[in-house]
């Protein structure tokens, strides 16, 4: 498990500026088969996360994403997130305004219930501002498969 600690973040540094999610270390356990993340981390803020995000693709790594050139094929699964001042999150469409079990912290989004911690990267990219988030989905919890990425556009 150290070693895909390693090689994410080997992955993740190679894309410019993904350090800053680097910086936080998030532990991985196996629980009757089952990845879980540490999710007990500490807040800290993050001015650049502030706001409304809009998904825009989804991607095997960040690498991938081309601006106004969408690759993945069907309808996007996450529509976007709205990041509030203290952690507090909300998840389009469905709960905008509220969304208790995602919580914030500079440089990770974790999941509650699903006991995930994913990183994000911030990057402009042709004059606009985008979020690259990691999918921790079942392909990562049960089948123990390296995140994929949304893509997220910032809109206000």
């Amino acid at each position: 498990m150290k070693l895909w600690h390693i090689a994410v973040t080997a992955a993740l540094l190679g894309f410019g500026t993904l350090a800053l999610a680097a910086e936080i270390r998030i532990e991985t356990a196996e629980l009757d088969g089952r990845l879980v993340d540490n999710i007990d981390l500490p807040f800290v803020g993050d001015p650049a996360v502030l706001g409304e995000w809009r998904s825009v693709d989804f991607v095997a790594e960040p690498g991938d994403f081309v601006p106004g050139a969408k690759r993945f094929g069907g309808e996007l699964y996450l529509g976007g997130f709205n990041f509030f001042h203290g952690g507090a999150m909300g998840v389009l469409p469905n709960a905008p305004a509220s969304a208790p079990w995602f919580r914030w912290t500079k440089g990770v989004v974790t999941h509650r219930g699903d006991k995930t911690a994913s990183r994000y990267l911030i990057k402009e990219l042709k004059g606009a501002t985008y979020m690259f988030f990691e999918w921790k989905s079942g392909d990562y919890t049960i089948r123990h498969r390296a995140p994929e990425y949304y893509v997220l556009k910032k809109v206000k």
